[in-house]
C-alpha cells in the first residue's frame, strides 16, 4: 500500500522553488486534488498539505498573484511525505511481538499489586481519598449539617429517657 502511494506522490512531485512549476492556477487545483488523498496517511502533514494549498486558492480568489511562498510549501509537504515513506521501517516479525500475559495469582497481595498496577493509578487512587477526606471536613463545617446533627442528637436523647 505504502509503494503505491510512494509511487504516485513521485510522479507528482515537483521542485521547490520551481516558479515555473504550473503554468496557471488551472493546472495547480487538478494537482491539489490528486495530492490531498494521498496525504491521509499522515494527519500532520495532511493537514499542512491542505493549510498552504488553501492559501493558494484564496490567493487566487482575491486576485492576488504573489502566492509562490504557499506554493512552495505544498510541494516542500508532497516532498516531506515521499521522504517519509522511503525511510524504511523494521520489520517486525509476529514472534518477538508476542506480549507477555500477566499471570494472576490465587490471592492480590500488595506485593502483587506493586508490581502490576501503574503508579498514575495509585496516584489517582490517593487524590480520591483526599478529596473525600477534603469533603467531609468541608461538609461538617457548614450549617446543613450541625443542624441534622443537633436534631439526631435530640432523637436519640429522647429516646433514651423512655
Amino acid at each position: 500500500m505504502n509503494n503505491h502511494i510512494l509511487n504516485n506522490l513521485r510522479s507528482l512531485s515537483k521542485k521547490r522553488g520551481d516558479t515555473s512549476a504550473f503554468a496557471n492556477y488551472d493546472e495547480f487545483l487538478p494537482w491539489s486534488d490528486d495530492v490531498s488523498p494521498l496525504l491521509e496517511f499522515d494527519d500532520a502533514l495532511c493537514k499542512k498539505f491542505e493549510f498552504w494549498s488553501g492559501h493558494v486558492k484564496s490567493a487566487y480568489n482575491i486576485g492576488r498573484e504573489t502566492h509562490h511562498q504557499a506554493l512552495g510549501e505544498c510541494i516542500g509537504v508532497v516532498n516531506q511525505a515521499i521522504k517519509k515513506l522511503e525511510i524504511p521501517t523494521p520489520e517486525i516479525e509476529s514472534n518477538n511481538l508476542q506480549l507477555k500475559e500477566i499471570e494472576y495469582p490465587n490471592k492480590v497481595t500488595l506485593k502483587w499489586l506493586y508490581h502490576y498496577v501503574p503508579w498514575s493509578f495509585w496516584a489517582w487512587l490517593v487524590g480520591l481519598l483526599i478529596s473525600a477526606f477534603s469533603l467531609g471536613i468541608v461538609v461538617s463545617e457548614t450549617e446543613f449539617y450541625k443542624s441534622l446533627k443537633s436534631n439526631s442528637t435530640k432523637q436519640t436523647s429522647e429516646l433514651k429517657k423512655t
